[in-house]
């Protein structure tokens, strides 16, 4: 046999490998993944249906025609709610009452985190559609890649075993057959499709507790039917309460924009920005100017709160913003359920914005791995550069969970860990730290390693003041997160946002605007305040730390 004929051989061989075992690939991934608070299975079925199956309580069947093509469905197992949450918060000073709405009291209710769980996937659903999506299809990808290295690599031994003679041999005898091979293999797996799609179930039976609603069409079986109303219910009216704040929200903020403060100083060498160049946030338009500053929204401890993700994103664009930076506490435990938190904020910053941010005491390793592979810059004992200004920063090293409080993922106490902070700092070039709590940069700003650090964990701003030799800054929470109360939803306190502006030229913040949004739905845009400079080693730091 001709090489050219051999070759030809091979690659029908290949093909028809890879024909054979897509479908197997496809129909046998699993993917594990989340479902609102739920740990869940994710596997695709050829009913053109969504099955959530939630084990003895029965399962929900949602009509998938329209949204899932070649009549394939979805199958998803639900597991259990990863422990998340935490009953008190030490670390939190405690927000003066006359200052909120609706404080309430006591511990979080479970229940009531689980509802705004599926609050915020009725809400968003776009980000746990591209999990689902990425996650299996990665699946498939892998295990179709490796049944055809297998096949073929099996193929390739027993050629080897039966040597060129006899190879040749066999080849021969099917020379000038390969059309009559690809038809079986097309019969084989017509018919294997075939058999899937005869076993099609029932079709579903409409619930009327759906009408109306986003889930019209589906029906729900088992034990699940005797709850389903109800708890739909509430879910249905917390996302409907949810969404509707924050469309309030948002519109009230792009009206106000326009007529937000305009002064300050726009770099250090004490420009002052025509009124006009002040429309879109940045000094984009102004002859030399638009090169001056760099500007930064910056957001920290959001918990969660995917309403405030929404405003996060509206600001960074109206701004016109050269990065987003967060100083952690994105999530309230850090589990894997909760990268969908992140996951939304990421779907609400305009598209390409960089984005950067360091880890809380709410957040996990896991957090920052998957922010990491949503591509953000993350810092952990690190510098990094974000629109030319260098930023250095270090994930908290405590790990804030349900039932046990704050406990440390690292050998070294918290003072130990400031102190090591301190060490790499000095010897470290940079421009800004990125710290999540403000007394973990306590050592650094005193030994004057730091010009600037900014932080958040504290739910309260302070600042910008001098502090040792260097300035600090810490951020409210931006998702409102009060003490003992659900985060997620119309907001039970402020929450704020900060706008940054560094000269390019010093690599110094000139000042800061703070966006704040009230539980009764105002939005205040207050004047640029600016950052003071650097001072030598004869500021004296506050006798007394606020708790920590």
């Amino acid at each position: 046999m001709s090489p050219r004929r051999r070759t030809f051989t091979l690659l029908i061989a290949l093909a028809v490998i890879a024909l054979m075992t897509l479908p197997w690939a496809v129909f046998t991934s699993r993917a594990d993944l989340t479902f609102g608070p739920h740990e869940a299975q994710y596997r695709i079925t050829a009913d053109s249906r969504l099955t959530v199956d939630f084990g003895p309580l029965g399962r929900l069947l949602v009509p998938a025609d329209d949204s899932i093509p070649l009549g394939l469905g979805l199958h998803v197992d639900i597991g259990e709610i990863p422990v998340s949450g935490d009953d008190r918060d030490e670390e939190r000073p405690a927000a003066d009452p006359a200052k909120v709405k609706d404080p309430g009291g006591g511990a979080v209710d479970a229940l009531g985190g689980d509802i705004a769980s599926y609050a915020a996937l009725f809400s968003s659903p776009q980000a746990q559609i591209d999990q689902v999506v990425e996650g299996l299809t990665r699946e498939i990808l892998i295990r179709w890649a490796l049944a055809v290295c297998l096949i073929t690599g099996g193929l390739v031994g027993v050629g080897i075993v039966l040597g060129p003679q006899r190879l040749d041999g066999l080849m021969r005898a099917f020379a000038g057959k390969e059309l009559i091979g690809i038809a079986l293999v097309i019969v084989l797996v017509l018919a294997g499709l075939g058999t899937v799609v005869l076993k099609r179930p029932h079709p579903i039976v409409a619930d009327p507790a759906f009408e109306g609603t986003p889930l019209a069409g589906s029906q729900v079986t088992g034990r699940l039917g005797g709850i389903i109303d109800t708890a739909f219910t509430a879910v249905r009216d917390f996302a409907d309460d949810n969404d509707a704040f924050y469309d309030q929200v948002l519109t009230t903020l792009r009206t106000q924009w326009n007529d937000r403060p305009i002064t300050g100083n726009w770099s250090d060498r004490g420009m002052v920005p025509p009124a006009e160049t002040g429309r879109q946030g940045s000094a984009k338009g102004s002859g030399d100017s638009d090169e001056a500053v760099t500007t930064f929204v910056f957001g920290s401890d959001i918990h969660c709160n995917i309403g405030m993700a929404r405003v996060v994103g509206a600001v960074s664009e109206l701004s016109g913003a050269d990065a987003y930076i967060d100083g952690g506490d994105i999530t309230m435990t850090g589990t894997s359920a909760e990268n969908y938190c992140l996951d939304v904020l990421d779907d609400e910053l305009p598209e390409k914005l960089p984005r950067m941010i360091v880890k809380g005491n709410h957040d996990s390793q896991e957090t920052t791995r998957h922010a990491r592979s949503r591509g953000w810059e993350v810092l952990e004992d690190s510098t990094a550069e974000m629109a030319g200004v260098t930023f250095f920063g270090s994930p908290d090293p405590r790990r804030t969970v349900f039932g046990s409080g704050p406990q440390l993922e690292t050998d070294l106490t918290a003072d130990q860990y400031a102190q090591r902070l301190r060490d790499e700092a000095c010897e470290t070039d940079f421009d800004i730290m990125l710290i999540h709590d403000a007394a973990v940069a306590a050592p650094t700003l005193r030994a004057g390693c730091a010009d600037y650090a900014l932080s958040g964990h504290w739910h309260r701003r302070v600042g910008p003041e001098t502090f040792g030799s260097g300035v600090r800054y810490l951020s409210s929470t931006t998702g409102g997160a009060l003490a003992n109360a659900l985060t997620p939803g119309p907001l039970k306190m402020n929450a704020e946002l900060s706008i940054i502006r560094v000269d390019n030229a010093t690599k110094r913040p000139i000042d800061v605007q703070i966006v704040t949004v009230t539980p009764d739905q105002e939005v205040r845009i207050e004047p640029w305040v600016r950052f003071p400079e650097p001072l030598p080693l004869v500021s004296q730091p506050p006798e007394e730390e606020p708790a920590e």
